[in-house]
């Protein structure tokens, strides 16, 4: 009786939820009144072929012109009809192709209150953005209920998170303590949200403090021993800040849902292990929690390769098309991402112990009370 009544209970908030979600849809497919920028819609266009153009390594592209028909939707000119030219290259790697349907961005050009020429600044991507979002949290809810609930106010508020550390950064504040501070508030307050206040997430708590401190230190070692010799930052050329303070900053941040992960994933599975047998000794449990640890260590550490392999995929295709060499790339470009992939993988390994220790250290504790 009471699990009908919970999800008589699930079905009416969620439907809640799914029309909220179906009303913000609709609003932002009506709401270009908002906007200062001129929005106009692609009512047809015609394409013709111009040229080709021979890039480096005898690699050729094709070049069209487009000719757009679009309505303005908002401010004092909507309504009327604009001719807009477009010119892209086939490959679409520094301009692109429009379609009919397609709802811009544009500047006008007047002269005596008439519309001379008109400029795409580019597309109005909001209400895919917001079908994204919704679709993400309905996805979230229906399969978490509640703990679903909480992971997305946990994604919100380390996102308000990091935008305060980079705020203060720009103040001149240290990037890797800022990130370092950052990671321990991350950790709170998603393991807190989601597991609840409880041993099990105070244990977890701590493994991934130990574990993001464990994969600084490192990175902190890496870089002094190696002083940069075979680790490449020209992909951060352009940055005006130390470079490795940013690449301390990107590993504590982008190691630290694995680690998260990983040192819930301990906790969990050794407390429930406790929990259903109170007389399971600490041998036991130490090797229950290695061989969980292997099941998990892999799958974790392929995660964070392909995490930091696929960030460079584009400029890669771009490379390979104009004939770079593979020792090149892997020399100047891919070493960065292998750094980061190999060092956050020392952390993520450390973890398992670490929150396999951490764990024990907290049963043994409460045994004692």
């Amino acid at each position: 009786m009471q699990y009908i009544k919970n999800n008589k209970k699930f079905i009416i908030t969620y439907s809640i939820i799914s029309l909220l979600g179906i009303i913000a849809i609709i609003f932002t497919f009506n709401n270009h009144s908002l906007y200062k920028e001129t929005i106009a819609k692609i009512i047809s266009t015609e394409e013709e072929y111009v040229s080709t153009d021979t890039i480096t390594y005898g690699y050729h592209e094709d070049i069209y012109k487009q000719k757009i028909t679009a309505k303005i939707l908002n401010g004092e000119d909507k309504g009327k009809e604009v001719t807009i030219t477009n010119e892209y290259h086939k490959g679409e790697a520094y301009d692109q192709k429009y379609k009919k349907g397609d709802e811009i961005f544009v500047s006008i050009n007047k002269r005596d209150n008439d519309i001379k020429n008109t400029h795409i600044e580019g597309y109005k991507r909001d209400k895919y953005i917001i079908i994204l979002i919704v679709v993400f949290s309905l996805t979230i809810i229906l399969v978490g209920h509640l703990k679903g609930f909480f992971s997305i106010i946990s994604v919100i508020l380390n996102i308000f998170l990091f935008n305060i550390i980079v705020m203060l950064n720009g103040k001149g504040l240290s990037l890797p303590i800022l990130s370092f501070i950052g990671s321990i508030i991350f950790s709170i307050i998603c393991l807190t949200l989601v597991s609840g206040l409880n041993k099990k997430t105070l244990s977890a708590i701590i493994s991934s403090i130990i574990g993001v401190s464990v994969t600084m230190l490192i990175t902190i070692i890496v870089i002094h021993f190696s002083e940069f010799s075979g680790v490449r930052f020209e992909q951060m050329e352009l940055l005006t800040r130390p470079y490795d303070g940013i690449f301390i900053s990107e590993l504590i941040l982008g190691g630290l849902g694995a680690i998260m992960d990983i040192s819930i994933s301990m906790s969990s599975s050794l407390n429930e292990l406790i929990e259903k047998d109170e007389k399971i000794t600490f041998k036991s449990l130490t090797k229950s929690g290695f061989a969980i640890g292997k099941d998990i260590m892999s799958t974790m550490i392929n995660v964070l390769f392909f995490t930091y392999i696929c960030s460079v995929i584009p400029n890669l295709t771009i490379y390979f098309r104009n004939g770079v060499e593979i020792s090149t790339l892997i020399d100047q470009y891919i070493s960065l991402e292998m750094t980061r992939a190999l060092v956050g993988a020392i952390g993520i390994t450390l973890t398992i112990p670490i929150a396999i220790y951490t764990t024990l250290f907290i049963y043994k504790r409460r045994n004692k009370e």
